[in-house]
């Protein structure tokens, strides 16, 4: 098998436009991070809540299911569970992409000058 080899070039930002950079824009690309940061760590807590929660019940489920006494009582309890366990990730679904939506304008630059002007 032939290898190819190419160079890779480094993906460092010129650091004397950094430094050149005005005020304004040094404080709007400090904004802009700082609005993504907060939204990705609520995500993040959203994500952690959800799965401790999700496994709660999938241990409470497991509890049932181990106290079932014939197939027909097992097999309602997990149709049960799957029907809880479909409605749990279509709200977290929603959740999610609801924080999405919030990030999305918190470091969208018209929501930036849109809330400027008020």
């Amino acid at each position: 098998m032939q290898r190819h080899m190419k160079p890779v070039d480094l993906t460092v930002p010129n650091a004397e436009a950094m430094w050149n950079m005005d005020p304004q824009s040094f404080e709007a690309v400090a904004n802009t991070y700082r609005a993504w940061f907060t939204q990705a760590n609520k995500m993040r807590d959203e994500t952690i809540r959800f799965v401790r929660e999700r496994f709660t019940k999938e241990l409470e489920a497991a509890v049932q299911l181990a106290g079932c006494t014939n197939p027909t009582e097992a097999l309602a309890m997990q149709a049960e569970f799957a029907n809880k366990m479909a409605a749990d990730y279509l709200a977290e679904g929603q959740k999610i992409v609801e924080l999405m939506g919030e990030m999305a304008k918190e470091i969208s630059p018209s929501h930036k000058s849109h809330r400027a002007h008020h």
